[in-house]
């Protein structure tokens, strides 16, 4: 499995990554299939370090209906997703600046009109948010909890999906359901993994080994490594304050972990084609 495992990473590295020059923002979706992995401070980070190289960067909160980046980042926000939902709105005015070049887009949290609001109706309110796209150079969506989200938002314009986990038996569970999901309806999506609080790189190695071996057995579907991020203590005390992840000095090797993240990561332009499942209707 050992030898399975560095001839997946090496083709991986090895293989062409071609930049397209055809029109459309690239659009990174973040997800994990597990809570508590850090995948909302992995989105935030990653749209900081690109923000961070002159790039007009849009943070989206895709948790419709628990949103909670506006709080993190320490974001006041007056026009909530909820007014959109009622037409009061356009979509543009929920935008917020965070930082230089970068946005955010929030959610709202505890709306009673988004509360069980059928999957075919939140799909046509992104699909209103999704126009705002063109205005940036690039979105990171925080994919929010569930399966169902991470799933529906990678089918609209997604042209990356960048999964978030830890070296835990359940998170790497978790993130290969996931992965099978996304790749049934978006075979051709490409999939980085990021492993968040490893120990050392063969911490890391081997937790993407363990999903690289599974997809490539049962799904035929490579992943990419993009790397690991290392435990960070200050983590903690920098999330009790709003905004401290982006501002907090003690982050800055975090930053530039994320910032090699950030490196290994192929411009991406064109959203992969929806395979609609057997026996569901266009």
């Amino acid at each position: 499995m050992n030898d399975q495992a560095l001839q997946l990473r090496q083709q991986a590295a090895n293989a062409p990554r071609e930049v397209e020059e055809e029109p459309g923002t690239p659009v990174y979706v973040i997800g994990s299939g597990k809570g508590g992995v850090g995948k909302s401070v992995i989105a935030v980070l990653l749209a900081q370090a690109c923000a961070a190289r002159g790039r007009r960067v849009l943070l989206v909160d895709g948790s419709q209906n628990l949103g909670h980046l506006h709080v993190l980042l320490g974001v006041s926000i007056d026009t909530r997703l909820e007014h959109v939902l009622r037409g009061e709105v356009e979509p543009a005015a929920l935008v917020r600046p965070v930082s230089d070049g970068l946005w955010l887009l929030p959610s709202d949290s505890g709306a009673e009109a988004l509360y069980a609001l059928p999957a075919v109706d939140q799909a046509r309110l992104h699909h209103r948010l999704a126009a705002i796209y063109d205005q940036f150079d690039l979105v990171v969506v925080d994919a929010g909890p569930g399966l169902e989200t991470v799933v529906r938002l990678a089918t609209m314009g997604g042209t990356r999906l960048i999964v978030v986990t830890v070296p835990e038996v359940a998170a790497l569970t978790d993130a290969y359901a996931l992965i099978k999901l996304v790749h049934a309806q978006l075979p051709s999506l490409p999939v980085d993994v990021l492993v968040n609080r490893a120990f050392d790189v063969e911490d890391t190695a081997r937790a993407f080994e363990r999903l690289a071996v599974a997809a490539d057995r049962f799904l035929g579907k490579p992943l990419t490594p993009i790397g690991g991020i290392s435990e960070a203590p200050a983590l903690r005390d920098a999330m009790r304050r709003p905004g401290g992840v982006l501002a907090d000095a003690a982050l800055a090797p975090l930053r530039r972990e994320v910032a090699e993240v950030v490196n290994a990561l192929p411009r991406e332009t064109v959203p992969a084609p929806v395979v609609e499942p057997a026996g569901r209707s266009a």
